[in-house]
């Protein structure tokens, strides 16, 4: 009788303690420090009032898997560095193939990236200054300067280019807007529908209509958190599908980059 009074005791305590472990389950997430619309808003490391779709987005998936969402708010690249070692848990980014031995992304059976499980999809197209010459640098394959935010990976582009550097995408925009390079890119579709930032209305900019890059954004895990929770990042990654809500990035898009 003492060794099943034991036994039922040792069961008690680890369910207990699995339990405890699920309900203090904590996400470390990282993001840009600079705006990002619609996905991030405001400057700084601490989240803005309006913290931007995607945060909204997690913080109702960390709601309805019970999990403390902690948001760290970084320059990009040490982001990813801190991903990579270990000292962050998620963060969201497109799949690449050189990034599998740090980055968990959602996978289907056949092992590719789950675009079910996905975040959000967008295209970029380029805008360029009303009176600029890009539509004719294009036709003619003619070189083009083009702004791009510091720390974003190069993207393929329908002729020969420059590209120059800008502290984010405000000021890429106004060098555009001013005329010192030729374009740079802005989004133009999200999760299929054809978009237009407010932050162009307020500028003499128009869209080249056809889009340049298409992309996939996947809530990705360090090794080390996917090892140690396949099942609460499984459980997740199926919140982030069930709480995906187009009308919330929608709405930030209405508001211009600050």
């Amino acid at each position: 009788m003492q060794y099943l009074y034991s036994g039922l005791l040792l069961v008690i305590t680890l369910l207990w303690q699995n339990k405890a472990t699920a309900d203090s389950a904590s996400l470390r997430f990282c993001y840009e420090d600079k705006p990002l619309l619609p996905f991030y808003n405001g400057h700084g490391d601490l989240p803005a009032p309006q913290p931007g779709a995607a945060i909204e987005h997690l913080q109702a998936v960390a709601k309805a898997t019970n999990i403390e969402l902690v948001l760290i708010r970084q320059p990009w690249l040490r982001c990813l560095a801190q991903l990579e070692a270990n000292q962050v848990d998620a963060l969201v980014a497109e799949y690449a193939s050189e990034r599998d031995h740090y980055m968990q992304a959602p996978r289907r059976p056949d092992g590719q990236p789950d675009e079910s499980l996905a975040m959000s999809s967008f295209s970029l197209c380029l805008t360029y200054h009303q009176q600029g010459l890009l539509p004719e640098k294009l036709s003619q394959q003619r070189e083009f300067a083009l702004a791009r935010p510091l720390g974003y990976r190069p993207l393929p582009m329908p002729g020969p280019h420059i590209e120059v550097s800008a502290d984010s995408i405000s000021h890429a925009l106004e060098l555009v807007s001013s005329g010192r390079v030729d374009a740079t890119t802005v989004l133009c579709e999200l999760n299929g529908i054809t978009v237009e930032p407010a932050e162009l209305l307020l500028r003499p900019l128009l869209i080249y209509p056809t889009p340049v890059y298409h992309s996939v954004g996947y809530l990705m895990f360090s090794k080390a958190f996917y090892q140690q929770n396949p099942d609460l990042a499984v459980r997740i990654w199926q919140q982030v599908a069930q709480q995906r809500d187009t009308n919330r990035y929608l709405d930030y898009l209405q508001q211009p980059q600050q």
